[in-house]
């Protein structure tokens, strides 16, 4: 134990909590006191939380001390708090779905078992856009998350609750579900980090689904290297001048806020006077909007599908844009919706063809930043982001350069499916090259 004791532990990254509790510069009860004290504070001005189950934290936090004195703690993680969206079950705790209306699980979602047998501690359940299908967390039931980074801005969603609290520091890391970039988005738009893992690494058992063909469960952290350690991958040191590099024309050529262009430009320099090489890539007639439309038919299809039965038994639970989304879902013919089933598959292709040559490629991860509540919401938010779902590839968003007083901008990086700790590995280096530059 060292002679000073650390303050602001909610601050910590995962892997700096892990370090200080197995040191004994902070307990696990004093680490999720720390986080419940910073929700009190400004939880009213953030909104991040449907329900916050400090009590039984802290207990299971005294339960996690008691484990470490004994020296039989669970994992490296055990006793750090971490949130979850509330459209995934966890016990004693009720699930919305985002909608009017709660459930208490009978279960643990596969994905909460997992994190448990680790020892992590499930703070609360966060906030998220109603049924998931929206991206900007503006809740008609359980009202708007703001995005603690950009003054009465949206996080982004769906996993906008997500996203806040981890940028607020309300909890050490967070997790959230990404259809088109429910992840990443928030990510984005936060200043954090923002992993979605290749489709299937984390079970969606327990998880309410959107779209059981493009849903993922990922990580929302305030490094690369956090959410290695919850994915359970080990960050490698690379070499990223051997690495083959690729920027998307198809994205290039799209609106694009200014000051993301220009973030992303400086990047794409700092990379080249490092000796980083970057080509350019084409997927032939890839347009993004159109192919986000094709992937949010396949979402209203789907989600009707999944949703009819409690829309029928509570329609009150549902708000009348929701109501709205799911009946155009009811009505899509069979033809149709195969006819966009199909072009999401063509798109798979074409990209997992790409990587035959390059092994990641760069994007911005949003095509603007964090905007106000007062604006209308941008139709594209997830016009960069929906690939990795069409691919079932994992994809990241880190925190990329940007000048004083300027919102986060997102850095995207893909790699092919199946290659989670690689994708890692470039990240993290990626990250520790754009803070030294900064």
């Amino acid at each position: 134990m060292s002679d000073k004791k650390i303050t602001n532990v909610s601050r910590l990254s995962l892997a700096d909590a892990s370090k200080a509790l197995a040191s004994g510069d902070c307990s696990s009860a004093e680490l999720v006191q720390s986080c419940l004290n910073k929700i009190q504070l400004n939880e009213d001005e953030i909104n991040a939380f449907t329900n916050v189950n400090g009590c039984e934290a802290l207990e299971e936090a005294r339960i996690s001390d008691s484990r470490r004195k004994s020296g039989s703690t669970l994992s490296e993680l055990d006793g750090i708090p971490i949130a979850v969206k509330d459209n995934i079950d966890v016990m004693r705790q009720p699930t919305t779905n985002g909608l009017n209306m709660s459930w208490l699980p009978k279960k643990d979602a596969d994905l909460i078992k997992n994190l448990r047998s680790m020892g992590l501690i499930i703070l609360g359940k966060t906030n998220m856009h109603e049924a998931a299908l929206g991206a900007t967390t503006d809740n008609p039931h359980h009202g708007k998350t703001f995005n603690p980074k950009v003054k009465d801005a949206t996080p982004g969603g769906s996993s906008g609750g997500s996203g806040a609290a981890v940028s607020a520091d309300f909890c050490i890391a967070a997790i959230g579900t990404d259809t088109m970039g429910s992840v990443r988005v928030p990510a984005a738009y936060c200043g954090i980090v923002g992993f979605k893992p290749t489709r299937g690494f984390w079970s969606t058992e327990g998880v309410m689904p959107l779209s059981t063909t493009l849903d993922t469960v990922g990580p929302l952290t305030k490094t690369v290297g956090d959410a290695g350690l919850l994915c359970g991958h080990a960050i490698s040191k690379v070499n990223l001048k051997t690495e083959t590099f690729a920027v998307l024309g198809n994205f290039e050529k799209a609106p694009t806020e200014k000051v993301i262009v220009n973030s992303f430009s400086a990047l794409k320099e700092l990379l080249r006077e490092t000796g980083i090489n970057l080509a350019e890539c084409l997927l032939a007639d890839y347009e993004p909007t159109p192919a986000r439309r094709a992937g949010l038919i396949i979402c209203e299809v789907e989600a009707y599908s999944v949703m009819e039965n409690l829309l029928m038994s509570n329609p009150s639970a549902f708000s009348v844009e929701l109501k709205k989304f799911l009946a155009f879902g009811s009505e899509l013919s069979e033809p149709k919706y195969l006819e966009n089933l199909m072009k999401i598959e063509n798109f798979k292709a074409q990209l997992c063809n790409v990587f035959d040559d390059f092994s990641f490629i760069l994007s911005p991860t949003t095509p603007q930043t964090a905007f106000p509540f007062s604006q209308t919401a941008p139709v594209d938010q997830a016009d960069f982001t929906a690939l990795a779902n069409f691919a079932g590839c994992p994809a990241i968003s880190i925190p990329m350069l940007v000048g004083p007083n300027r919102p986060p901008v997102g850095l995207q990086i893909m790699a092919p499916p199946g290659k989670d700790a690689e994708l890692l590995s470039v990240a993290a280096a990626l990250e520790q090259l754009i803070n030294e530059y900064q």
